[in-house]
């Protein structure tokens, strides 16, 4: 799970007409003891930059500092630029701070990059190790500590807690690539066997690696058009026939059908539709088009049979090149368009390769583009042919294929993508039914096409990872952990579509406002912080774990009772003496999960859990 959630774009102060930046502090002094610099987010998102910015308070108050935080500005895209990062722990540092503490992924380069030219400034890291970009390799600085935090016992901690709440149907969703998410499920499944031979009571636990390579799911997709016999039809129904565009087919009466022009050739461009009526007795004027003029337009099917033909005009055109590169061979072409000179042009790239996704639009005339990072945008030309390269590069986030049928539209595609398809024409004594679509196991996809009843369509496309955590909820599982994943997410995606009850556990922070959620389990960055700079030591780790409260579990307390602000002893009604037990023994060791090298069934032996792991 991305640990940035929630970005809110705030009205930015002008520093010195460099950069701007939001923040606030003890007092109003220039200088400032210690700076916490976010990771884009506000110190009000619930979330890490929250707890991590309470955590820097408390601390800094305690040692009667002065404080203050930053929050840089965010692109499009939620992620803060490794160099504006730098401007402001240059800052920072010129406003005399003696700590910068920053926290998540997104600050590890930084903190990599900018540490090292600071070397009298105590970083504080949480949650991330540095690192270079683009690099796996975990570098360390004397004058940098890192705060981390022992996932085996968080995901120790929800295993035991799904079972102890009275569920023995739980699962979870993770990734072999990813070592937090090991770590959490392989904490988790042995939380599960812990609670059900405690309990006595028969458990299945499922288990789900999305990325395996051995995974018995696939997340591609298939989408194709049905078409049926006309004679089946039990509406009137007449044919249209498109001479040089395309919408060809029998619709049935009072049905909106979109025609569209074919691209002219060189030196021709579109002029006006002709339209006739084929049914005897029937006036050409009875085809009711929307516009005679423009190259897309709607046609309100009734009354007659009819013929609607593109017709175009001499004109001095010159070409968009579609082109893979700036070889302009055959060879390199994706698409040509021939368009009138001094003329704007809506262009769309073609779909991207599996894994792959569009970045943005290379021309040698900058402005003929009106949004380079846009795959489909308007391309205007003045006297002369240009050529517009279409840049792929690998994606950072999973994309999902899809195959078109008998159509056009298929590719790789990101959650949240839009999407065209159009049906090629039926063949004679057919007509256009309906789309359908289904994955590889056959069930459903989970998108909604804006008319599944038109030869011409959208969709948006949607998280497939989503797609096991539904089938684990259909097979009856009630609760599914996915602790440490970029696609925890899934699972709350999941638990939206299904009509019974079913829950996620959260992980990092305290999960609720996701909706269905049954509890979660938190990494504490503000005691984990407070702990760690009260034993700084720059090059060193400082873990958060049970022995020193860095770790918790939502609405399930270890003490009877807890003093309210009168000072009186009330009992917490949130007390649970299972969990207290195993809280105590994994803080003093006597429990101690272990960690598998590759397979995760390796480490449990269960008298009463059942371990379903996902594999071919």
């Amino acid at each position: 799970m991305k640990k940035f959630l929630s970005v809110i774009l705030v009205l930015a102060i002008s520093l010195c007409g460099v950069f701007a930046l939001v923040g606030c502090s003890k007092n109003e002094n220039k200088n400032f003891d210690m700076v916490f610099i976010t990771d884009g987010g506000t110190i009000s998102d619930g979330a890490y930059n929250q707890s991590a910015w309470d955590g820097v308070k408390e601390f800094a108050e305690e040692k009667n500092m002065s404080y203050r935080y930053y929050q840089p500005s965010v692109d499009e895209n939620g992620d803060v630029n490794v160099d504006t990062i730098g401007n402001y722990i240059k800052l920072a540092v010129d406003n005399k701070a003696e700590y910068i503490v920053m926290q998540g992924e997104k600050m590890a380069v930084a903190v990599d990059k900018y540490a090292p030219q600071y070397g009298d400034i105590n970083f504080l890291l949480v949650d991330a190790y540095p690192h270079a970009e683009n690099s796996d390799t975990v570098d360390s600085f004397t004058n940098v500590m890192t705060v981390t935090f022992d996932t085996l016992q968080a995901g120790y901690l929800a295993g035991y807690t799904s079972v102890i709440k009275g569920y023995n149907r739980v699962g979870y969703l993770g990734s072999v690539s990813d070592k937090s998410s090991a770590s959490y499920g392989a904490g988790f499944v042995q939380g599960v066997a812990k609670a059900a031979d405690e309990g006595g009571t028969p458990v299945i636990c499922e288990y789900a690696n999305y990325d395996a390579d051995n995974l018995n799911y696939d997340y591609s997709f298939t989408i194709r058009p049905v078409y049926k016999k006309v004679s089946e039809s039990t509406e009137k129904t007449f044919k249209v026939n498109v001479i040089g565009g395309m919408g060809s087919g029998v619709y049935a009466d009072g049905e909106n059908v979109t025609i569209t022009a074919d691209k002219p050739e060189k030196d021709k461009i579109f002029d006006h539709w002709e339209v006739k009526s084929d049914t005897e007795g029937v006036k050409d004027k009875k085809v009711n088009i929307s516009s005679d003029k423009k190259s897309t337009m709607n046609l309100l099917v009734g009354d007659c049979d009819c013929t609607i033909k593109a017709v175009y005009k001499d004109a001095k055109t010159v070409q968009i090149v579609v082109a893979k590169s700036a070889d302009l061979s055959l060879s390199s072409l994706y698409d040509t368009y021939n368009v009138e000179k001094n003329s704007t042009t809506f262009v769309t790239a073609p779909s991207a390769q599996s894994g792959m996704v569009f970045d943005h639009w290379e021309c040698d005339d900058k402005d003929a583009i009106e949004d380079v990072n846009s795959a489909s945008t308007n391309v205007t030309v003045k006297d002369k042919t240009i050529s517009i390269i279409p840049v792929y590069v690998k994606s950072d986030t999973p994309t999902f294929d899809v195959t078109v049928e008998n159509g056009t539209g298929s590719g790789s595609y990101r959650s949240g993508d839009h999407i065209s398809v159009v049906a090629d024409p039926p063949k004679d004594g057919y007509m256009f039914y309906k789309w359908e679509n289904v994955d590889n196991q056959g069930n459903s996809t989970g998108i909604a096409m804006t008319n599944e009843y038109c030869y011409i369509t959208d969709f948006e496309m949607i998280d497939r990872y989503s797609s096991i955590a539904e089938i684990m909820y259909d097979n009856g599982t009630q609760v599914i952990f996915g602790g440490g994943n970029s696609q925890a997410d899934s699972i709350f995606t999941a638990t939206w579509k299904i009509s019974h009850q079913v829950y996620g556990f959260g992980y990092g922070y305290d999960q609720n406002s996701m909706g269905n959620c049954l509890s979660s389990v938190v990494t504490d960055y503000r005691v984990a912080i407070v702990n760690a700079l009260k034993e700084y030591k720059g090059g060193s780790y400082y873990e958060g774990n049970c022995s020193n409260n860095c770790l918790y579990v939502v609405d399930m307390s270890t003490q009877k009772t807890y003093k309210d602000k009168d000072g009186n002893e009330v009992e917490d009604k949130n007390y649970n003496e299972s969990y207290a037990k195993v809280y105590k023994a994994l803080a003093d060791g006597t429990i101690k999960p272990n960690l598998p090298a590759d397979d995760v069934r390796t480490v449990v032996n269960s008298k009463c859990m059942t371990l379903n792991y996902w594999i071919k």
